[in-house]
């Protein structure tokens, strides 16, 4: 028979011999702190056998260090990169109930993706930041016009030195605020203005109130607006007449401490009710003038700008970094487009030789220290692709060949996502390149499944054709392909695949050659009828579709095969043979994703299949154990609506895959988790020295006894003996520390217990 026109040949490479992959995203978005009272790495823990007797060999876990937002974030907040749950509690748990986990996926043969962050960083301390002011202001029309981009206001606060020898003192001060640029898409957007001391706080919970207008000031000879020292007021960028609001705050001698104070100002763009608001909305104001009233002079070259960049004082005491490892430091950049734009917290400079230093060390620390044996690694189109061609590099060096490393760059495109693979290809030694596979997520594809599943006027054979694999040239080996994560969430314009889902994972779980799949745990936790499909589909794959070679869209657009459909239509169902696997079985594979049977007598491929051979139901779904080869290559298949499935050569009734759809037992109760327990106790509290602790342990053993400052940094720590029961225990070390307020932690297992004192 004539070869075809859509006939997708694939050269025959080792790896095609290996069993197939398949990863499990083991959490979603704002997946819970607690499961059924159990922190969510021992929830995860527990599913672990389940899920490696289905055929997972990946896990993906969440964000591991430390972020800023604690028990409260899914990690992208990154802050202490070598704080894996040691010296503070993230989300899912502590460093012991991660061992736990990461020892049950072990015996059962699965490895644990990391999930990395390499693009940002947040939560640092305040410090000046002099690159930070230049670039604020400076900015101008000029720059604007060729691309430059304002400083995020969110991103950093103002201050002047108050009270000590610095000259400024009680009275009022005029603070002068316009646009730099007067560029006219900034007219009209709103900023929020407060000011604040280390005396009088912020007020963010009071109603913010709204300027009134005009209020130039005495530079437009206008009246200006006057707030209270830590209250909001909501101001619009001028773009017209004198550009300027000013705004008065009076401080009275009781608002700071006269030896010495600051005081700070913020002013962040936000809706007009003071709410903030996304990147897309900055301006580029600034504050060109601020004037002392007591003083009777200008003081704005005393204002010196803050970013919380300072990470050198993590609790981990490593991964230090400063103002320098972050765009704007005075190397070339323009805020703008995918690689420079600070859409996230703060963007690091993957060009300095300590950024890299850092993130190499933090990587190799994930796989030597942690476990960690594979690497999902986050928004990859912003930073650049070489970055991670001399990471793998580095670990390549170091005898370190991760089994998965897949990058997330959100984009539709498959020919861009092709691109960025090549890229870090081009920049890794060719060791590197035949040792580690570089994979990007198949957002393409994605994209396709979610217009097939979801939009019942859509031609559902698109799908074939727009793969990173069909469209741009990639194998199997450089893609991940997956149907929902943790990207598309309920109630954002981009949503989950909700209707039809079933359909999704019928396509990616039975494509061996268009990369690894990947399934999401709300798709597989919370429908249990999904679930039954995806283990049958996962273990049909395992028995008859591994290491298949070719695939011939069969009711593709300008196919050679024909159908001759009594219900259904081509435009509505996907039919596909699969040939040359590990089984030397062909399988035919029908999604229909009409609301009506499909019905069609289509021909296949007959290279290594002939006339009269039986196919047979491997699902039993269809009414018919199975169906023969006629003449002229003509099958006859059938599924019922908005279903698929699946033929395997031969007579195989005896096997056939049962769709288990028995619940699975999981009751997912959202409670918070308490790190604090009354069960220790710190006396004397408050005291000066001779503090001591008392807790009930379980069971006798050994444990960790850490003293952590209010900050969370870690100032002591020692392994303990306890017994079974009543435990009292001297902190040792605490008589050298500085009065303050402190915790005690005390972790045995999977038990954590939390109590603070005060030392005078």
């Amino acid at each position: 028979m004539t070869r075809l026109l859509r006939l997708i040949p694939l050269l025959i490479l080792p790896g095609w011999a290996m069993a197939q992959d398949f990863m499990f995203q083991g959490w979603y978005w704002n997946y819970p702190n607690t499961v059924n009272g159990r922190r969510y790495i021992l929830h995860l823990n527990d599913y672990v056998p389940a899920l490696a007797d289905a055929g997972f060999t990946y896990a993906w876990l969440p964000p591991l260090s430390y972020a800023t937002g604690g028990t409260s974030s899914n990690g992208y907040d990154i802050q202490d990169y070598f704080d894996v749950g040691m010296y503070r509690t993230p989300k899912w748990g502590i460093r012991q109930q991660l061992n736990t986990c990461l020892q049950a996926m072990q015996s059962r043969g699965m490895r644990p993706v990391a999930d990395m962050v390499y693009n940002h960083r947040d939560g640092g301390d305040w410090e000046p930041n002099p690159a930070v002011e230049g670039w604020i202001e400076n900015m101008n029309a000029a720059k604007i016009q060729q691309g430059d981009q304002p400083y995020p206001s969110d991103r950093f606060i103002c201050s002047v030195p108050l009270g000590g020898n610095s000259g400024n003192g009680f009275g009022t001060y005029y603070f002068k605020i316009r646009s730099a640029s007067g560029a006219a898409p900034f007219a009209g957007k709103n900023l929020t203005f407060v000011a604040w001391t280390e005396t009088v706080a912020a007020n963010y919970v009071a109603t913010a109130i709204s300027e009134s207008e005009p209020n130039g000031g005495g530079d437009c000879g206008q009246a200006n607006n006057s707030v209270d020292l830590g209250r909001r007021i909501v101001l619009a960028i001028d773009g017209a007449g004198c550009r300027t609001d000013e705004i008065a705050v009076a401080i009275d001698s009781a608002d700071f401490d006269p030896t010495g104070d600051r005081l700070y100002f913020r002013m962040f763009n936000s809706t007009p009710t003071g709410g903030f608001v996304g990147l897309g909305d900055m301006t580029d104001h600034f504050c060109y003038g601020l004037w002392n009233g007591g003083l009777g002079a200008d003081i704005q070259s005393q204002i010196d700008y803050r970013t919380a960049t300072d990470f050198t004082d993590m609790p981990s005491g490593r991964g230090g970094m400063g103002r320098q490892n972050f765009n704007p430091n005075g190397s070339p950049t323009q805020l703008a487009g995918d690689l420079d734009a600070m859409l996230f917290y703060y963007d690091l400079d993957h060009d300095r030789p300590d950024t890299r230093d850092t993130l190499f060390e933090y990587t190799r620390w994930m796989w030597e220290e942690i476990g960690m044996r594979g690497f999902r690694i986050d928004a990859v189109k912003h930073f650049p692709a070489n970055f991670l061609g001399d990471l793998f590099d580095y670990l390549h060096a170091r005898g370190i060949n991760p089994g998965l490393v897949v990058g997330e760059s959100f984009d539709y495109s498959p020919s861009a996502l092709k691109s960025w693979v090549d890229a870090v290809n081009a920049s890794m030694d060719p060791s590197t390149r035949d040792s580690i596979s570089v994979r990007v997520f198949d957002f393409a594809l994605r994209n396709q499944l979610d217009l097939a599943c979801q939009n019942p006027a859509y031609d559902v054979r698109n799908v074939f054709n727009n793969s990173v694999v069909d469209a741009a040239g990639a194998t199997g080996f450089q893609t991940v392909t997956f149907v929902n994560n943790h990207d598309f969430r309920f109630g954002e314009p981009n949503g989950p695949i909700v209707v039809n889902t079933a359909l999704g994972y019928a396509y990616i779980l039975t494509q061996n050659q268009l990369g690894l799949p990947s399934v999401y745990y709300s798709d597989y936790f919370r429908n249990n009828t999904l679930r039954g499909q995806i283990n049958a589909l996962m273990q049909v794959h395992k028995r008859y579709i591994s290491g298949c070679t070719s695939r011939d869209y069969l009711n593709n657009f300008g196919a050679f095969y024909t159908g001759n459909y009594n219900s259904g239509q081509a435009s509505k169902s996907l039919i596909y043979q699969l040939r040359g696997g590990q089984s030397g079985r062909d399988v035919v594979v029908a999604i229909n994703f009409a609301n009506t049977p499909l019905v069609v007598d289509h021909t296949i491929n007959l290279t290594s299949i002939s006339v009269g051979d039986t196919l047979t139901d491997i699902f039993g779904v269809t009414g018919q154990p199975f169906v023969q080869v006629g003449n002229g290559a003509f099958v006859p298949l059938s599924v019922p609506p908005q279903s698929f499935a699946v033929w395997v050569e031969g007579d195989l009734t005896n096997e056939t895959i049962p769709i288990d759809t028995t619940p699975i037992v999981l009751s997912i109760v959202e409670t918070p988790w308490r790190d604090q327990s009354e069960e220790l106790q710190v006396f004397p509290n408050p005291g000066t020295s001779g503090f001591r602790l008392a807790a009930t342990a379980e069971h006798a053993g050994e444990a960790t006894l850490e003293i952590m400052t209010a900050a969370g940094h870690r100032a002591v720590v020692r392994r303990v003996q306890l017994v079974a029961g009543p435990n009292t225990l001297p902190l040792e070390g605490t008589d050298i520390l500085p009065a303050g307020l402190y915790w005690a932690r005390l972790s045995q297992g999977e038990k954590v217990l939390t109590g603070r004192f005060v030392k005078l």
